[in-house]
């Protein structure tokens, strides 16, 4: 959902520019950045492009993003409009990231990202070694269960003994 709207004349038609609505979110110096960056003509200009006209800032949330590049670092949202106890829920890492190591960070966004990357790679391995060792344990069960349920010839019954010899013994006929 965009934020912006086109603007309208008196007599109610499309005047061919849109309004731009900054979120009143925005930090002083991101607002500073943006209009720096507004400023600069481009060198390359489409062929057809909507003139932007600045209009006045909105009360709009935080949007949770899962593209790691289009979430927002700290510095880009104010300090005061996050202390708000309804937007408390913002300071969270599903909505900003930190700033990193040219703002005093121990890492950058993009290590922190690589490390998260690397554990959920480490438990996914370890998860596949523990399915594989379930699979081989089942395995393992059902050839040992087969084995019990078929019939084991039993040794001492098949034995032949030897022929009786004849002797002097008083029992013997």
């Amino acid at each position: 959902m965009s934020q912006d709207e086109d603007e309208v004349s008196e007599q109610g038609q499309k005047t061919g520019r849109f309004i731009s609505h900054a979120g009143t979110y925005r930090s002083d110096l991101m607002s500073r950045f943006l209009a720096a960056v507004d400023e600069v003509v481009d060198p390359h200009p489409p062929p057809c492009f909507t003139t932007q006209v600045k209009g006045d800032s909105k009360e709009l949330p935080l949007l949770a993003v899962k593209k790691f590049e289009n979430q927002a670092c700290q510095w880009m949202v104010s300090v005061e409009w996050l202390a708000r106890e309804e937007n408390k829920k913002y300071d969270s890492p599903s909505f900003l990231l930190d700033n990193g190591r040219a703002w005093g960070d121990p890492k950058d966004p993009e290590e922190m990202l690589a490390g998260q990357k690397q554990v959920k790679e480490q438990k996914r391995v370890i998860a596949a070694k523990k399915c594989m060792k379930i699979e081989e344990m089942e395995a393992k069960k059902k050839e040992n269960g087969t084995k019990k349920a078929q019939p084991v010839a039993s040794t001492t019954t098949a034995r032949e003994l030897p022929p009786a010899a004849e002797s002097d013994d008083e029992f013997s006929d």
